[in-house]
């Protein structure tokens, strides 16, 4: 009796995940510190000092903010929740970034919408090769699968100008019970929901499920034609950046 009510309870579930075809979840961000801090601590404290102090206002303010991630059966919008990100000041604008992040799932684009100091651009972003691993852990009664990857990220040097590069590891914990191939930000691609994702200091962790039945939510999904590449947006965003603070 105990197996056919675990059975029954199991076919319920498919179906819903079978019948869903939107759905929003919210995550929350727990921040690591960059790196080179601890360092900087050993060779110049008065800068850790000043430096330290910022880096915790902004994560403080990180840890308060919670982002939404909707989808349909073709795209997802990744972005902070709009109620969230009300003060007007330059710290608060680091640490809550208008950026809007989209992933279409048929033709694995991803795409960036960024606003900095009113200007917006597009950014096309390069595809994610993932690498699932044997590594398993429950998230909120979820088995899921360890996927790994790298990423290349694109800055400018402030004296040189220069274009600099930087690869970083991307990790994602994905569940299959969840089949729906969208994540944080623009991370999608594996065959489940990401409910936590870490990549270049951010440590997504899922908060709430909602998935809609047979509702279909619309997505006005970017125009490729408008975006720019990453290495022209490091360019841009150094610019924006350079304007913002005064050199």
């Amino acid at each position: 009796m105990k197996k056919l009510i675990t059975i029954i309870i199991v076919s319920i579930l498919c179906l819903q995940f079978t019948y869903a075809q939107s759905g929003e979840i919210i995550y929350k961000n727990e921040p690591t510190p960059p790196e080179g801090l601890e360092e900087m601590k050993k060779t110049d404290p008065q800068k850790y000092k000043r430096y330290s102090f910022m880096i915790n206002k902004m994560n403080e303010r990180t840890k308060r903010l919670r982002y939404t991630l909707k989808f349909n059966t073709e795209h997802s919008k990744f972005s902070t929740n709009p109620s969230m990100a009300k003060e007007d000041n330059a710290m608060s604008r680091m640490s809550m970034p208008q950026s809007e992040y989209y992933y279409g799932l048929a033709s694995n684009e991803r795409f960036q919408k960024n606003n900095i100091t009113g200007k917006e651009f597009l950014v096309k972003k390069d595809p994610i090769e993932w690498s699932i691993t044997k590594a398993t852990k429950v998230i909120k009664a979820y088995n899921c699968r360890k996927a790994e990857a790298s990423q290349v990220f694109y800055t400018i040097d402030r004296k040189t100008e220069d274009l600099k590069t930087k690869e970083q590891p991307i990790t994602a914990w994905f569940t299959t019970e969840l089949p729906f191939s969208f994540g944080p930000e623009n991370y999608g691609g594996l065959p489940g929901l990401v409910l936590e994702l870490s990549t270049q200091g951010n440590n997504y962790m899922v908060e709430n499920i909602k998935l809609k039945e047979n509702r279909n939510r619309s997505i006005e999904f970017p125009d490729a034609d408008k975006a720019i590449t990453e290495q022209e947006a490091a360019k841009q965003m150094k610019k924006a950046l350079s304007n913002m603070i005064g050199g």
